[in-house]
């Protein structure tokens, strides 16, 4: 029992959730509650708040490099037909709808793409002669381009931090947690021992501190082992390096969109201006 006495001599008023659970249900007992290390609490406390972190940044990510949804693609879809019928009539929009919807299939689904396709299509019906079909015209050409950059990123984020990052939840964080389940276990063991062996009878005395003792290096074990677990989560350099790519993959579409809308917007401006003098000059 000495060792055991020095392995837990340092212990936390901060429990876990969980040991405040067990806490409670021993005190209303009135039995001893085995009192978890120092060192296990804190580090406890740093894993939850890692692997908490680790869950909400996956989540988010899937939803940042995940496709619109089917409801995005037909509201757009909507709003693309209602300005189409008032273009070209109700046959012609209904056939380019028809037209649009077709292509989806083969067609990379963003909003950049989505956009893209919609100002391509009403920039035909327009006519390439007017102002605003050349604009539009322009202004898809452009945004298909910048739908591809971020199909790009998404599939770097997905490969470069998604995936690993999962990965590390099915495995690294799953053992983690299993050994926190196994330090539960053993600690409600050695709580049962220990009473066990304060009502032992005198010819059963030698045997529960037998028991206890067993309990005791089983339960140090059992903790060593998820410290083990918990700090390989908490101290791995693998998630900053995941982040990194994470950065270089939006940084890298971020630039190449710019720098696809920095050529683009000295075009548009033209069109604007000229046209803009064009309507002040006939409506003088």
């Amino acid at each position: 029992m000495d060792s055991f006495s020095k392995f837990t001599q340092n212990v936390s008023t901060n429990w876990s959730p969980f040991a405040e659970k067990l806490a409670s249900e021993k005190l209303t007992s009135n039995a001893e509650v085995t009192e978890l290390p120092t060192d296990y609490v804190a580090l406890e406390q740093r894993y939850e708040a890692v692997r908490h972190a680790t869950q909400s940044l996956v989540r988010l990510t899937r939803s940042y490099t995940a496709p619109p949804n089917n409801f995005d693609v037909q509201a757009l879809q909507q709003q693309f037909t209602t300005l189409t019928s008032k273009i070209g009539g109700k046959r012609d929009a209904e056939a380019v709808a028809a037209a649009h919807r077709k292509e989806e299939d083969s067609v990379p689904n963003t909003f950049q793409h989505a956009i893209a396709r919609a100002s391509l299509d009403v920039s035909e019906r327009v006519g390439l002669e007017e102002p605003l079909g050349a604009a539009l015209f322009k202004f898809g050409s452009i945004e298909e381009k910048v739908g591809n950059e971020k199909i790009k990123q998404d599939r770097s984020i997905h490969a470069k931090f998604i995936e690993p990052m999962a990965a590390t939840l099915e495995s690294g964080v799953a053992l983690a947690q299993n050994a926190r389940k196994e330090v539960a276990s053993a600690r409600l063991t050695l709580d049962a021992a220990k009473a066990a062996f304060k009502s032992a009878k005198p010819t059963h005395v030698d045997a529960a501190r037998r028991d206890v003792e067993a309990a005791e290096d089983h339960f140090v074990t059992v903790v060593e082992e998820a410290m083990r677990l918990m700090r390989s989560i908490v101290e791995s350099p693998a998630p900053l390096r995941h982040l990194s790519d994470f950065v270089a993959a939006q940084l890298a579409f971020h630039k190449e969109a710019a720098a696809l809308l920095e050529d683009l917007a000295p075009e548009i401006e033209e069109i604007q201006v000229t046209q803009e003098a064009l309507y002040r000059h006939e409506n003088k």
